[in-house]
């Protein structure tokens, strides 16, 4: 019976975010990119109705926007994620699909009381002195609630939407399943992966509805942070937190974007700036752990200056390895070192293999190059930096890891609040003691003798396995097992108009053989008879017509005759 509820509700929500496309005038995507499957026949025989006159005062990624909202946390999550992707989407969907707001009713707080006694394994009044009725954010996947601890700490409560985590696996399973649909009809979108796209969504939605995750997170950066009087980051209090409920320190301040209030409590706003650059700074040069969702809803700041992180469901790595090569990148560019650059790109994976891309990316980086020629560390912001470079690998077909591009949005996110708050921040002169140091570091003994000793203990390695895999490949060769994979290109067009003409053929063919098998039945007068003929004679023409009539429609609807 669950099994049962469990697969209508899969379908109701299927059939639920086909309406909501289509409300919002997306019905001819599902013919443009060949998704009939997704439609009911009437749907497929009819096409899409004109769009509402108010819908055609907006663009397409405004209504695209509101879809989003309108689908719930899903595709408002999946929509801040694709505003990330400048390599999959024009620059039109990315400001739109970056203004996505969370905007749902608060649930009962009798609902929330259920999942705070469930979870807790006890009475409400048992764990906190005070918990406020009304809270004080909501949003689609939880809510969070003021309270005070019986113990008398003064605790912020997020509590997880009830129902929330059906609704969420169900859309990742139809995300999914769009997803490889699209692999394997669409051939547009081989080049965009979107299998491992939605692959990589599901990761990061399914930590989002985890609390323990972002409890976790939230801990790493409360050590991290730990003597900084610049930054604060609530305290996890792990005795009151759960899989659904998240219970940290209340920490009192207005958003960091609200001026008004910022000159109101006599702050300087530069130093403000200043202390949200070097926070970022150091989660992305010495911790290797950065909040990667900045909007300014998760950045406070109090009455006493002090930038407060709120919100750690979402979290980007650097590791040491990134990081050099980041830095390679920029001394490439300082020094006006092409290979260098090339070698940096190919290193973290911003392009596979140069070869592959010929000479018109070179002559492309060479003038990205020229930009910033003789130009000292300290006047190149990486912000800049790292979105004019993506744009120049975007341009000449290249491929952006996922971790570079949440590293860039949340580099330009950070910048957009820096700047509202001071006009002439630069982060570059903040970045150039990093930088100094990293390179300074290059230069001593004991970082020469550490990658000495990497690159032998990579060879010993290589050399102690090499026997092995010899002996793997030889007795491939002597099974007869051993596979070469060739890859051809150019005939993807012409096999999907042999697989179009073939299938037409088939169908064809079958409504044929009804008709011929109908007169042969017709002939025989094989009771029961309507009209004087055989009634499966007369339901088999009636069946090849109805089918005709369908192939026909679909030629027509093809535009190719």
């Amino acid at each position: 019976m669950r099994l049962l509820d469990k697969s209508f509700a899969y379908v109701e929500r299927y059939r639920e975010i086909i309406s909501v496309l289509i409300k919002h005038g997306f019905g001819y995507g599902i013919e443009r990119f060949g998704l009939r499957p997704f439609r009911s026949i009437k749907e497929r025989l009819t096409k899409p109705k004109p769009l509402r006159e108010q819908l055609l005062q907006i663009s397409e990624a405004e209504r695209l926007r509101h879809a989003f909202e309108e689908l719930g946390p899903t595709f408002i999550k999946f929509g801040q994620i694709l505003s990330t992707r400048h390599d999959l989407i024009p620059e039109e969907y990315i400001r739109e699909l970056s203004k996505l707001q969370d905007r749902v009713p608060p649930f009962e707080f009798i609902e929330a009381k259920k999942m705070v006694e469930k979870e807790l394994g006890k009475n409400i009044d048992e764990i906190f002195s005070e918990f406020d009725k009304e809270p004080i954010a909501s949003a689609s996947i939880g809510q969070v609630y003021h309270g005070r601890l019986s113990t008398g700490e003064e605790v912020a409560i997020k509590v997880m939407r009830p129902g929330i985590e059906t609704i969420i696996e169900n859309d990742l399973l139809i995300l999914m399943s769009m997803a490889r649909f699209f692999e394997k009809h669409v051939k547009a979108s081989k080049f965009f992966n979107p299998v491992g796209f939605i692959e990589e969504f599901s990761r990061v939605m399914r930590q989002e509805i985890y609390y323990i995750h972002e409890a976790q997170n939230a801990d790493k950066f409360y050590k991290n942070f730990a003597g900084i009087t610049t930054v604060r980051i609530p305290k996890i209090y792990w005795k009151y937190t759960t899989k659904h409920i998240l219970t940290q320190e209340f920490l009192e301040g207005f958003k960091i974007t609200d001026i008004a209030k910022i000159e109101e409590a006599r702050l300087d706003r530069k130093k403000v700036s200043i202390d949200l650059s070097n926070a970022y700074l150091k989660m992305i040069f010495e911790d290797g752990l950065y909040h990667a969702d900045p909007h300014p809803g998760n950045i406070l700041v109090s009455r006493e200056g002090v930038v407060i992180f709120l919100d750690f469901g979402m979290a980007g790595i650097v590791d040491p390895y990134l990081r050099e090569h980041l830095v390679n990148l920029m001394l490439a560019v300082q020094k006006t070192d092409i290979d260098l650059l090339m070698e940096a790109l190919s290193e973290i994976g911003l392009i596979s293999d140069v070869g592959e891309y010929g000479s018109m990316l070179k002559t492309n980086l060479e003038d990205f190059i020229n930009g910033y020629y003789n130009l000292n560390v300290k006047f190149i912001d990486p912000t800049d930096f790292l979105r004019d470079l993506i744009d120049v690998l975007i341009k000449n077909g290249g491929s952006i890891p996922n971790n570079i591009m949440l590293l860039s949005k949340t580099l330009v996110m950070r910048d957009e609040i820096s700047r509202l708050l001071d006009p002439e921040h630069n982060f570059s002169e903040l970045v150039e003691p990093y930088v100094k140091k990293i390179i300074e570091e290059r230069t001593s003994i004991s970082y020469i003798a550490k990658e000495i000793e990497k690159n032998l203990q990579s060879y010993v390695r290589y050399v102690k396995g090499f026997p092995k895999q010899f002996h793997h490949i030889l007795k491939k060769i002597e099974k007869g097992t051993i596979r070469f994979e060739l890859e051809h290109r150019g005939f993807e067009s012409l096999i999907e108009e042999l697989d179009i003409v073939s299938k037409r053929l088939s169908f064809s063919l079958i409504i044929a053989a009804f008709i011929v098998g109908s007169s042969l039945v017709i002939q025989t007068g094989i009771p029961p008879l309507l009209f004087g003929m055989p009634l499966i004679g007369i339901f088999g023409f009636v069946l090849a017509g109805f089918l005709g009539i369908g192939l026909l429609i679909s030629i027509i609807r093809s535009g190719k005759w």
